[in-house]
């Protein structure tokens, strides 16, 4: 365990709840995913540099339909020597639009995203959809939920209601 990733997760936690729950995503599987994608080549989340530089706790590139502003930065491993990534204000702005991301492109919704009864179904569903090139991320994702008791923000969904 690592007392750094337990920081990011005390830090960011309440954010990551608002944003998930209101758009059916478990808040573990948002948080695992932040703090993988948000990570830099060492894996310390929150050092990644679209976190940085832009805001952008998942590494969510600019896409069709985005008004916003953009940083171009280094992608060596999607077989581009760079790519446009989207800016946020906030760290939580990042958050919700992860989730509406995920809300508005119907290949989610189609693989199951939104009717997994458990986080693990959830990110199988998300991976099965395409939203990573690694075979192993929802094993990766499943792993941190496990590893930091991600389960326990899932929670946080029901006292909101």
């Amino acid at each position: 365990m690592s007392q750094a990733r337990e920081d990011f997760i005390k830090k960011y936690k309440q954010d990551v709840i608002d944003a998930s729950c209101s758009y059916g995503i478990f808040p573990s599987v948002t948080m695992a995913q932040m703090i993988i994608e948000s990570g830099d080549s060492n894996g310390v989340a929150g050092n990644g540099i679209t976190f940085v530089k832009a805001n952008n706790a998942f590494g969510i590139k600019k896409g069709v339909g985005w008004t916003g502003q953009t940083m171009v930065f280094n992608t060596p491993k999607d077989g581009k020597p760079v790519s446009e990534f989207r800016v946020y204000p906030t760290i939580k702005d990042s958050i919700i639009d992860h989730s509406k991301f995920l809300s508005v492109n119907s290949r989610y919704k189609n693989a199951g995203v939104f009717t997994a009864k458990t986080p693990e179904e959830q990110i199988r569903a998300i991976a099965k959809a395409g939203y990573s090139e690694s075979p192993t991320y929802a094993d990766a994702i499943i792993a941190m939920i496990n590893g930091y008791k991600l389960k326990d923000l899932d929670s946080g969904c029901q006292k909101k209601k």
